[in-house]
Formats: C-alpha cells, sequence, structure tokens
C-alpha cells in the first residue's frame, strides 16, 4: 500500500444494543489503522448511545455523533457531511468486520484508480468458508449498475468504499424519503456516475442475517410502497440507457413485488390487502415477457417468478422456510 490515505468509517446506529460493541471493535482492531471511526446514534431507546460513549473513551480515532431520530438516510448523510476522510466506507451497527477489510478494500482502490469498489461476496453464515482464488474485474458504469440491480450481490451501500472526492464531486446524498432502498438508489447512482468500478470477491463484510425474521414479523405494507418508490426514483434518475440495466431493474422490481405478495400471503393478509396484491401481481405481469425472453436471467429465478405469480401461497410459505434457515445459520 502507497502513502497513508484516511479512511472514514460510518456507522449508523438505531437500537443495536446486543451487536454494536462487537460491530465497533472490529473497526478499532483493522489492520489498517489510519481511520476515522465516525458513529451516529439516530436518537436510540435502549444502550447504544452509552456504549458509544464508553467505547469512544478507549480509542481516540472514535467520534460519536448523537441526534433525534430521523431514518437511516439522514443517519449516514450526518455520518458523510463530517467526514474528514480521503476514502469512505459505511458499516451496520448491526454487522461487523474481517479484520483487513479496509487494507483490502483500500488496495483495490489505490490499484484500480476506481472512484468506487465493492467486494460482491460476504459472510452471511457460520458455515462460510473464504473464496479459495481472490479475484478484481474493472466494471464500466452500466456493467457495474446492472450488477448491483441483479440478485448476484446483496443490496447494500456496506461492502464497498468511495473516494470522498467523488462522493463530494457529485454532492451523492441518501434520500431521506426514502428509508426501504435507500442505500440502493446511493450505490446505483454512484456506479453510473463512477469513472469505473473496481468489484473484488474475498469476503471481509459479515451480514448479519438473524433478524430478517424478526423484521418481518410485524407487517408494514408502507415500507414496501416505499421500496417501491425506491425503484421508480431509480429507474426515473437513470443516467444510463443500457439493455442490460434494464433488464436487471425489471427481474430486480418484479422480486421485489413478488416478496411484497410473499409477506401479504404469509400474514394471512392478502383478503384484507386484495388491490395491494393485484397492484403488484400487475408489475410482475408487466415484466414477465422480458424476463422470461432474456438470456440474462437464469432458468431458476424464470420459475421462481412463474410460480410466485401463480402461487404467491405456496412461495410465501417456501420464502418464510428460507428466512428462518438462513436465520438460524446466521452469523453471529
Amino acid at each position: 500500500m502507497s502513502c497513508k490515505q484516511l479512511v472514514s468509517v460510518i456507522v449508523p446506529c438505531y437500537n443495536v444494543e446486543k451487536y454494536v460493541e462487537k460491530c465497533i471493535q472490529s473497526i478499532s482492531s483493522q489492520t489498517y489503522r489510519y481511520l476515522e471511526i465516525i458513529t451516529v446514534d439516530d436518537g436510540a431507546t435502549d444502550k447504544t448511545s452509552l456504549i458509544l460513549d464508553k467505547l469512544a473513551k478507549d480509542d481516540q480515532r472514535i467520534r460519536v455523533i448523537h441526534k433525534r431520530n430521523e431514518g437511516v438516510s439522514s443517519t449516514r448523510n450526518t455520518g458523510l457531511e463530517a467526514a474528514k476522510g480521503d476514502y469512505v466506507v459505511f458499516v451496520d451497527g448491526d454487522d461487523y468486520l474481517a479484520p483487513d477489510f479496509v487494507e483490502y478494500m483500500l488496495d483495490m482502490a489505490q490499484a484500480s484508480g476506481a472512484d468506487m469498489c465493492i467486494s460482491k461476496n460476504c459472510f452471511t453464515s457460520g458455515q462460510e468458508i473464504q473464496v479459495k482464488e481472490e479475484s478484481l474485474d474493472i466494471l464500466n458504469p452500466s456493467e457495474a449498475t446492472a450488477l448491483l440491480l441483479s440478485p448476484r450481490v446483496i443490496v447494500g451501500c456496506w461492502n464497498k468504499i468511495f473516494k470522498k472526492s467523488f462522493i463530494d464531486k457529485f454532492q451523492l446524498s441518501f434520500l431521506t424519503d426514502l428509508y426501504y432502498g435507500e442505500g440502493l438508489y446511493f450505490i446505483t447512482r454512484a456506479a453510473q456516475l463512477a469513472n469505473h468500478v473496481a468489484c473484488g470477491n474475498k469476503k471481509v463484510y459479515y451480514y448479519r442475517r438473524n433478524n430478517e425474521v424478526s423484521a418481518t414479523s410485524k407487517y408494514n405494507i408502507n415500507k414496501y410502497y416505499n421500496g417501491e418508490k425506491s425503484l421508480d426514483k431509480i429507474h426515473n434518475d437513470l443516467v444510463l440507457n443500457v439493455t442490460g440495466i434494464e433488464t436487471m431493474f425489471a427481474l430486480h422490481k418484479s422480486l421485489f413485488c413478488m416478496g411484497a405478495l410473499s409477506q401479504t400471503y404469509a400474514h394471512h393478509l392478502q383478503k384484507e390487502h386484495k388491490e395491494d396484491c393485484k397492484h403488484w401481481r400487475s408489475i410482475i405481469r408487466s415484466y414477465m415477457g422480458k424476463l422470461l425472453l432474456s438470456r440474462n436471467v437464469s432458468f431458476y429465478r424464470k420459475a421462481l417468478l412463474i410460480s410466485g405469480y401463480v402461487c404467491p401461497g405456496l412461495v410465501s410459505r417456501l420464502d418464510m422456510w428460507r428466512r428462518k434457515r438462513i436465520a438460524n445459520k446466521s452469523v453471529n
């Protein structure tokens, strides 16, 4: 690694008392030491604030910003405004990092000169092993945007690194009227504007998924419409008009609507939300022809879409089984 570059690590925190200490300690113990760790307490009502203040006393690189509860988009923006680093990474307060996360990401950024770098893999299960061979691909903006919209990578602004000058140049920020899909909007916007995007495959981020069942235990239809709003915003603001992006967007939105249908059926609310189910099925149907004819959509995804459209109740039961299985195997 060449000359020292300050890396700003931004951690939005809201009611993560069970996880935040492990998260921050994993950042403090990075092999790359030249960091500023910006933790933003989004008006937590549990012990998150106290834990952050305690951790900051043990590491002068940790800065704690306390603010009133305004949501994750505003919280990440607060971190961006405070960041003084040459590079920026985001870490969710309930996840944690491998010791070489920053070193790996920064090496990739400096070797490629890319405005944005990602790793397309992460640890989600305690039973997973590291990739056998590391790879590095340089993607143009359209290739990167299509990848981020595809099911091949988990949606999120984490597991990535951005040049701070790039963020400042294009005034990139998280839209505060979005709270479901806000990260996808940010990263697809960034990918389209980047000079190029470097894509590695090493697993250096631990993404906790044992909260997926609890996150879906309460039905919130507003969440699905906000997610749909995020996707529509992404499509309306596309800078690049490329077939590959359009196909992956159609697939992403169709799978999202299938997820909304699945959760509605899982909570036995399909009669109460009959018009909403009809709306989501109409969206899936509108993209079905394009997706079934596309060579870039796998047979599995095509079969899943048909099944979700024709038999949403069955797919719902399979989805709940899948979520519970994922949660049971999640990283701790």
